[in-house]
């Protein structure tokens, strides 16, 4: 074929294949469709916004330097890093196939023949030859641009899912940390408790020694101090295992938090909250992740509708060939060539459809996924904001009682100091105070874990942003 002939030829077989058709789809199918907001009943987008280290605004350095570590060290973040790594690397070996490409081929061929031996008295020949080889495959079809874009598609996914863990992890060790913070005042409350039963034990035994009380009112002072000895047991047991915890989520050995003193226990501020609107779509990273699968995925089936379509690919050498190696880089032993393939699938076995039946189930599966985790979400949210609300009205509820239990004591006091009551009566009135103290302290831990659950089910401050190649 001469040069002037093998472009119109190439043309007229891509036209030819074009027009006379290829493998079939096999059979249409719907693709399944992701929910919307206006499906789920969502208000319009609003102003809500949640802060990026909304975990700072409680002003609480141990606080911060435990969650810098964790996400600084935390094995499980070390993983997704590993794992982004990976998806990118996987991009590069994808988009290297939409490219050039170029090979360096040497050989030394041995070709025995026995009629050779009468004319060059040997029954055999050497070919040596060394050449640059080059490929560049025509991605008339967006074969290839799909593949890119299905496995950026995955790369994003992979790193919405770090920014998900990173949110996990930051809401765990402030749930721990506020579990510490909760036992170590429980835990003071309990001493100041057996400090009172104490001394409610002396006065009583006091008495049944001047023999104003019967022998057996000792005993119910008795259970008392057992009851809180063991609560107090047990409050040391749990404040160890916050700081294990804590140690763990810092990727670090169960003592390295040993003795770790938390900051006393404050209220968070309170988030700017109106009802669920369609930004929480686009502000959860769980719910972006799913989504860039779908849109991965709907590339997968776009890549494998191509496939059906006829493949254009140029191949080039250049090189020397020669039968004796001294001869072999001599300008008279240069070859050269280019060699134009087109090749279209007619009958596979039902390969291509197979595959592409798959890439369309792959798709539905994952638009199911993200309907489901966006309906999952929906449910966290509503889970969050109600339990925020609810712990604002205990918080409330605990903080009047407490402050009524605090006149109680005062009052208490005072008749005491008038001489209308006895020593006894104030000891029960201050138990009762410290009794509804720790009911308090339980409600702000409560409201303190409800608030960090409410800024991780509203996206934790996650803004989306394009994969980097």
């Amino acid at each position: 074929m001469n040069k002037k002939s093998w472009p119109q030829t190439a043309g007229a077989l891509l036209l030819s294949a074009v027009i006379g058709g290829c493998a079939s789809f096999g059979p249409d199918v719907t693709p399944d469709q992701a929910l919307s907001a206006e499906q789920l009943k969502l208000a319009a987008p609003g102003k809500q916004s949640v802060s990026a280290d909304w975990w700072r605004q409680l002003n609480d350095p141990t606080l911060n330097r435990l969650v810098d570590a964790t996400l600084q060290d935390a094995p499980s973040l070390k993983l997704a890093e590993a794992r982004l790594r990976q998806a990118r690397a996987a991009v590069g070996i994808v988009e290297s196939k939409d490219g050039p490409q170029l090979d360096a081929t040497a050989n030394a061929v041995d070709l025995h023949y026995d009629p050779l031996q009468p004319l060059l008295k040997k029954d055999h020949l050497t070919a040596y030859t060394a050449a640059l080889v080059g490929s560049w495959e025509f991605d008339f079809w967006g074969k290839n641009h799909a593949a890119v874009s299905a496995a950026l598609g995955q790369q994003q996914a992979i790193a919405f899912e770090g920014q998900q863990t990173r949110l996990l992890l930051t809401q765990a060790v402030l749930a721990q940390y506020t579990q510490l913070q909760r036992n170590q005042a429980q835990a003071k409350l309990i001493s100041q408790r057996l400090a009172i039963a104490e001394s409610r034990r002396a006065l009583t035994q006091a008495r049944v020694n001047a023999g104003l009380l019967p022998g057996d009112n000792q005993r119910g002072n008795e259970v008392s101090i057992d009851r809180l000895q063991q609560q107090q047991s047990a409050l040391n047991a749990d404040i160890e295992r916050n700081r294990h915890a804590l140690a763990a989520l810092t990727g670090q050995g169960p003592q390295a938090a040993a003795g770790l003193d938390a900051a006393p226990l404050a209220l968070p501020p309170a988030p700017a909250l109106d009802s669920l609107n369609a930004d929480l779509l686009g502000r959860r990273p769980d719910i972006a992740a799913q989504r860039a699968r779908v849109e991965s995925m709907s590339q997968s089936v776009k890549e494998a509708r191509a496939e059906f379509y006829p493949n254009v690919k140029l191949t080039a050498f250049a090189g020397q060939s020669s039968l004796e190696l001294d001869q072999l880089w001599k300008s008279n032993s240069s070859l050269w060539g280019f060699m134009p393939a087109i090749s279209l699938p007619i009958f596979h076995s039902g390969q291509l459809q197979s595959n592409l039946a798959k890439q369309q189930a792959g798709y539905d599966m994952a638009v199911q996924q993200y309907n489901q985790t966006v309906v999952d979400a929906l449910r966290d949210a509503a889970d969050s904001v109600s339990g925020w609300q609810s712990s604002q009205r205990q918080l409330q509820q605990a903080e009047r009682a407490l402050n009524s239990s605090r006149r109680a004591s005062d009052a208490m006091a005072a008749r005491l100091r008038a001489g209308l009551v006895n020593k006894l009566s104030l000891l029960d009135a201050q138990d009762s105070q410290l009794s509804q103290q720790s009911i308090y302290i339980d409600a702000t831990a409560a409201n303190r874990l409800a608030w960090a659950s409410l800024n991780t089910a509203l996206g934790g401050g996650f803004q989306t942003e394009p994969a980097t190649r």
